[in-house]
């Protein structure tokens, strides 16, 4: 702004010349008016640094009145008011109307440049100020867009962390692929529907954004500590890995070869021709045996629950031995083999059940290495709940209801209803989404989900919610 840019308002013409010239000797930029309607016209169209108008001007509005219009239009303008009643109340009256000072008629040109020296260095400090003002709030604007971008940055940054970690957890256990995915989605679907109920032991709750985006990182995560488990004890679809298997079956083959030979010799120390058709007779005759000793290893190998029936079929198996190339006559079925074909139920052994159980701590222990921020700081107590019972009878720690966090419960029915339906695992079938309900339901009954959780979920349809996901999986199978 131009600080040398003066006005001088008076009706008196060879008085206002006369400041006009005496203000241009002294480097400023004075121009003059005559009346406050002539002088309101040029500060539409000019800013003036300062204005000295006169108080009384006949004929038109005076000059409070003017100082009155150029703060409305103006308002960055100073005015100094110059008048011949210097009293007291013309002072305040000049003041109060917005005029920055006021000199008394007839000053002397030493008074008149004081004054305008004052004001200047006031107008200057001002604008100055407002000058550092608009810098200082552009470097402000500029360093929150730099902050919410960082802010924007850091949130990709973790969000490409949670689901390469997940990519790390199905490359892990690729029979589980969109597992953690789905129950993501459950969850978060399950908490925003919790947020609608008004009523029952949920109706105090509400997740917050925050919270939510908590809840789905928490969901999105809590299978992580898979990666710490054995590949062949997280993918075991049969109680024997495939090579133990493998071997048994060649023992029952490699015994009926041992009875057969055995025969042979008999009959050429009997003095009997070799007879390649008595050969067949005799592996023909074994083959019923192998395939029926087999057919009980294979049953057994199944992870569904033993029967008693196949179980005391064991007890003959246990019995039957081989020649070993090197230690002699040994047991077909070792006592490894022995223990994991007496499994009751499923695949895993009670070792290797709880090493997949340590997931959980390890998931734990993992999420906990992790700086969350306040709004995230839950993350680790919730997915480590997620497979705590109301009962006290799940893992790792046998929580109670009172100790399990809401959101972990609501993670443990999604869970539960995910894992049952997926045709992802490789040691059971999928069921369909009716019969999952109905073991949702008597799990709730039984004291291990919670059945105020599993009402909501029931009722606002949140297993609708990955109806399409299974249908794709099960088509890309």
């Amino acid at each position: 702004m131009d600080t040398n840019r003066i006005l001088i308002v008076d009706d008196e013409p060879d008085f206002r010349n006369l400041l006009v010239e005496a203000l241009e000797s002294m480097g400023y930029s004075p121009e003059g008016a005559a009346t406050a309607e002539q002088a309101i016209g040029m500060v539409g169209q000019h800013h003036y640094a300062i204005i000295f108008t006169d108080l009384n001007m006949p004929g038109g509005s005076s000059g409070l009145e003017l100082i009155q219009a150029v703060k409305e239009i103006d308002p960055k303008t100073f005015c100094i008011l110059m008048t011949g009643y210097a009293t007291l109340e013309a002072a305040i009256q000049a003041l109060q109307g917005g005029a920055y000072d006021f000199i008394q008629k007839p000053f002397k040109l030493a008074e008149l440049d004081a004054s305008l020296v004052r004001a200047l260095n006031h107008y200057k400090a001002v604008r100055e100020n407002e000058a550092y003002q608009t810098q200082l709030e552009a470097m402000v604007q500029e360093r929150t867009q730099e902050t919410l971008k960082l802010k924007e940055d850091i949130e990709k940054l973790f969000e490409g962390f949670v689901n390469a970690s997940v990519k790390a957890i199905e490359a892990r256990d690729p029979s589980t692929k969109g597992h953690s995915d789905r129950v993501a989605l459950l969850t978060v679907g399950l908490a925003e529907a919790v947020n609608h109920t008004p009523n029952g032991p949920y109706g105090t709750i509400h997740f917050s954004d925050l919270q939510l985006r908590e809840i789905r990182y928490a969901s999105l995560l809590h299978d992580f500590g898979k990666v710490g488990v054995r590949e062949q004890v997280l993918v075991k679809a049969r109680k024997l890995e495939p090579e133990r298997l493998e071997r048994i079956l060649q023992r029952l083959y490699q015994r009926d070869l041992e009875s057969v030979e055995a025969r042979i010799l008999e009959a050429w120390r009997n003095g009997e021709p070799y007879d390649p058709e008595y050969v067949k007779v005799l592996m023909a005759a074994r083959q019923v045996e192998r395939e029926r000793l087999a057919d009980i290893v294979l049953r057994c190998n199944e992870p569904k629950v033993l029967s008693q029936e196949v179980a005391e079929a064991m007890d003959e198996l246990e019995e039957i031995s081989f020649h070993h190339w090197r230690d002699g006559e040994a047991r077909i079925l070792e006592s490894v083999d022995i223990a994991a074909l007496r499994i009751p139920k499923g695949s895993l052994s009670a070792e290797e059940r709880e090493e997949v159980n340590s997931h959980v701590t390890k998931t734990f222990e993992f999420l906990s290495k992790i700086p969350w921020t306040g709004p995230l700081s839950g993350i680790p107590q919730i997915a480590y709940a997620h497979h705590e019972r109301l009962n006290g009878m799940g893992y790792p720690r046998r929580l109670k209801a009172p100790d399990i966090p809401p959101q972990s419960k609501l993670m443990a029915v999604c869970d539960v209803h995910d894992a049952l339906v997926a045709a992802d695992r490789p040691y059971k079938a999928a069921v369909s989404i009716q019969r999952s309900l109905e073991i949702l339901e008597s799990e709730a009954k039984a004291g291990l989900l919670d059945h105020d959780a599993l009402a909501i979920f029931l009722e606002a349809r949140i297993y609708e919610l990955t109806r399409n996901m299974l249908t794709a999986q099960a088509a890309s199978r």
